[in-house]
């Protein structure tokens, strides 16, 4: 079984992803919060693959990556990137990455991308071929204000009084944003939305 550590620094966002990837016959042996703790971990665990968030305190992604591929070039890392510009591509190349998903893809995509990386013993995820993801079909400013209420708990009503509009809108919109995040619910769309870096998941609010 591939043994995996998880670098992200939302509690939340973490915990969704180590459910899925265990429900995905993986195991995840560590978490770390930060870029320091996590090459503290991957000198510790010796996982067989690192999916890395970019974005983490004491210490980025990028340069926790380029350490634990110096000290570790065995264990494989995979970023966790809200950006698809070629700069980023370059840096996650330079520092070491295997490869990369986007937070807007499937977590079955990430998945993909994981049993790639680990099958080729290269790189696939950093080709032109990127996991995809579904760009598309971006939230528009009303249905991002419903999405962070909804991130803050609360209901249909109050979230209508907030925004001065019907509930019945406001299910419209929910219903919008369901479809556009392949989700069923509005849990499931709170917790996409923290994957994707939209919703910030102490504050409920936009990134």
């Amino acid at each position: 079984m591939t043994r995996l550590l998880l670098v992200e620094d939302h509690v939340l966002v973490r915990q969704s992803i180590r459910a899925f990837l265990q429900g995905a016959a993986f195991e995840v042996v560590g978490e770390a919060s930060t870029g320091s703790e996590a090459l503290q971990l991957a000198l510790e665990l010796q996982p067989d693959l690192i999916i890395m968030d970019l974005h983490l305190p004491e210490m980025s992604g990028i340069e926790a990556t380029r350490q634990i591929r110096r000290q570790c070039p065995h264990i494989r890392v995979i970023a966790l990137t809200a950006y698809n510009e070629k700069a980023y591509q370059r840096a996650l190349r330079e520092a070491g990455a295997d490869g990369f998903v986007l937070k807007t893809a499937e977590f079955s995509e990430l998945v993909q991308g994981i049993r790639q990386v680990i099958d080729s013993g290269q790189s696939t995820a950093m080709t032109p071929r990127v996991v995809s993801s579904d760009t598309n079909n971006p939230l528009t400013e009303r249905e991002l204000e419903v999405l962070v209420c909804a991130a803050r708990g609360w209901p249909n009503k109050q979230i209508g009084a907030h925004l001065e509009i019907s509930d019945r809108t406001v299910q419209v919109h929910l219903q919008a944003i369901y479809q556009k995040l392949n989700v069923t619910n509005r849990t499931e769309a709170v917790l996409r939305a923290m994957v994707m870096g939209i919703v910030h998941p102490t504050e409920g609010t936009i990134e």
